[in-house]
């Protein structure tokens, strides 16, 4: 069985906002940014526990650090899902208040 990642809507914002704040600077390194982003989700799909766990803003939640970012993600049954990968200078906890008042 092939591995998923799932990126939910709060990530693809996410990672949207960051390529157009970088982009505001410098296109390609925003381009290059978003790419090694996502190509962490693989590694985070091959390898769901190596991120710390972070069941004090959800239950089964796992957080990965890659340059300035957060990866938030859970590990699936058949992959991962990214919940959300935000700037690490961020209040996470106001954001992950807001994320579940959004559901």
């Amino acid at each position: 069985m092939m591995r998923q990642v799932r990126v939910t809507e709060p990530a693809q914002e996410d990672l949207r906002a960051i390529w157009e704040y970088v982009a505001q600077h410098q296109v390609e390194t925003a381009n290059i940014l978003i790419k090694e982003i996502v190509k962490k989700f693989s590694t985070l799909r091959d390898h769901p526990h190596i991120g710390r766990m972070r069941d004090e803003l959800l239950i089964n939640l796992r957080s990965f650090v890659f340059r300035n970012y957060i990866i938030f993600y859970q590990p699936l049954v058949d992959g991962i899902e990214v919940i959300r990968v935000i700037h690490s200078s961020r209040d996470i906890e106001t954001l992950f208040e807001s994320f579940f008042d959004s559901l």
